[in-house]
């Protein structure tokens, strides 16, 4: 079975406190854009065994896809087979798009697919299984405009958005989430209100250390889009605007500059079967 694994943008993210259990709570509204990761799960004898086109990408245990996997097949009564996946990377890494997540609720939702009779799971487990594998999970196997609260798990659809286009622009850098999320700690002791004037709080710790993030939001402003904005920890920029053909325009500028930049619409899921 192959499937489409999308991506998601945050389009509001306001964090909080720390949790006893090290995450963050946060309040976000996430959308699935339609760049997307294509996936192919398949029943094999034993094991779960994860090929990619991006050597990059872990292999084993350390694969949040294999994880999805894990935790799947231990849930499912009566099935004592394996799986093996194949991920065709399309979403940059590192860029607060949510690709390994995407990849892990692929899985989940494709070995669902699978099972027969009484090894299907319906999808009030599936939604319990998915914050034990990543945080964005929960959302990545929901998909469409979502209120996303807690550290991720609680996940409310919203009323979708109209059809908006959105330039994804992944500069030649990666951020680690955990160290934005530590920054951001620290920033927020002395300045925390002035994280009330972003969208994306994050933002202004990234920021700090990152400038091109601001450059290129500018560049997208200068050029038509609506708004700009960083997604999730970053390093992706995405620039809104409801006109395709302004869209592609923007994009062939910001390509000069930018060459991992991606023109994306809203879509209504997570994941798709092909």
């Amino acid at each position: 079975m192959k499937l489409k694994a999308f991506a998601k943008i945050n389009l509001t993210l306001r964090v909080f406190g720390q949790r006893p259990d090290g995450f963050h709570n946060l309040e976000s509204i996430m959308q699935s854009v339609s760049l997307c990761d294509y996936v192919t799960v398949e029943l094999i004898s034993s094991g779960i065994e994860i090929t990619c086109d991006d050597p990059s990408v872990p292999l084993g245990p350390k694969n949040i896809a294999y994880k999805a996997a894990e935790r799947f097949l231990s849930r499912v009564k009566g099935y004592e087979s394996g799986v093996r996946i194949h991920i065709e990377k399309k979403i940059p890494m590192a860029a607060g798009l949510a690709g390994g997540s995407a990849d892990a609720a692929a899985v989940l939702y494709g070995l669902n697919q699978l099972m027969t009779g009484d090894s299907q799971l319906e999808t009030g487990d599936l939604m319990k299984i998915a914050p034990q594998v990543g945080s964005d999970v929960p959302f990545c196997l929901t998909g469409g405009t979502c209120l996303v609260e807690g550290r991720g798990e609680r996940v409310t659809k919203q009323e979708p958005l109209p059809k908006t286009y959105f330039i994804l622009v992944k500069p030649d850098f990666e951020v680690s989430t955990k160290w934005a999320y530590e920054k951001f700690d620290k920033l927020f002791t002395s300045h925390g209100s002035r994280f009330t004037k972003f969208s994306n709080y994050l933002e202004l710790a990234v920021i700090e250390k990152y400038p091109e993030i601001a450059r290129i939001k500018e560049r997208l402003l200068t050029l038509g889009c609506s708004e700009a904005q960083m997604s999730g920890s970053g390093s992706a920029v995405f620039g809104v605007t409801r006109e395709k053909d302004k869209a592609a325009a923007v994009l062939e500028e910001i390509k000069k500059d930018c060459p991992r930049s991606f023109l994306t619409e809203t879509v209504k899921q997570g994941v798709e079967i092909l």
